[in-house]
């Protein structure tokens, strides 16, 4: 089955807004660890965005069939946790994503990974990403205020793929979490993020084997443990992008 809906909709029905947060690269050999944070454009820019109750109720109406109509329009898409999709079907998503999503990215370099550890290095990632949204995407809001159809959130939730919250995530709500095994398999919001994070690394570590001679096969590989990038570290010894404590 395909992700869908129902994790978000239990927070919609609080006024909240809804996050999901996925990380790619975490296994790697080398590169960076990626991070990416989807909420989902309740109205189109032009309409609205989901918040608090509307008193006027043809406005609510609207708000409602808009969402309502949007979903339907996603859920069509085929949108599934990324490790189950090829390229071409990623990026074709990846290229509707951004139609019907906020989105954030966030990185966390090599030498954080060697000075922090991946656990936490990927924490700062996700961190990052869901910064990126509140700080950047949203300012909208603060531009709409005037206009009744934009209203603020009370807070905003945050769905993790795997067993753990982000700790220390703070401002605006963002301590209100919920960690979902194998979440990019079940909210959509999550597996979007998993799309638009995977789509940025891969298309990264394809750029950063052009940059380094193409000797370790990255832009197959992106980074991960193939036995063409073993022995391609056998012979050309490790490089500045390479994840220490993971090739010793």
């Amino acid at each position: 089955m395909l992700p869908d809906f129902s994790f978000e909709q239990k927070y919609w029905d609080q006024n909240l807004f809804v996050i999901g947060v996925d990380e790619v690269g975490r296994g790697a050999l080398a590169g960076p660890v990626v991070a990416g944070a989807c909420l989902f454009r309740i109205m189109n820019q032009e309409s609205g965005i989901m918040g608090k109750k509307v008193d006027d109720s043809k406005r609510k109406e609207k708000l409602q069939r808009s969402k309502a109509q949007r979903c339907k329009e996603i859920l069509k898409l085929g949108i599934d946790d990324s490790k189950r999709l090829k390229a071409r079907e990623r990026e074709r998503l990846a290229k509707e994503i951004i139609k019907y999503f906020h989105i954030g990215i966030g990185e966390a370099s090599v030498a954080e990974i060697n000075e922090l550890g991946i656990v936490s290095a990927t924490e700062r990632a996700m961190k990052r990403a869901v910064n990126r949204i509140m700080k950047c995407e949203l300012r909208i809001m603060e531009d709409k205020v005037h206009d009744s159809l934009f209203i603020i959130p009370n807070s905003t939730t945050i769905l993790v793929d795997g067993p753990h919250k982000i700790p220390r995530l703070s401002g605006f709500g963002l301590d209100r979490q919920e960690a979902i095994i194998k979440g990019d398999q079940k909210s959509i919001s999550i597996a979007a993020a998993s799309i638009v994070a995977k789509v940025y690394r891969d298309k990264l570590m394809r750029k950063l084997d052009r940059e380094n001679g193409k000797k370790y096969k990255w832009g197959l590989n992106k980074g991960y443990g193939t036995s063409k990038h073993w022995s391609m570290i056998s012979l050309y010894g490790s490089s500045f992008l390479h994840r220490v404590k993971f090739i010793d």
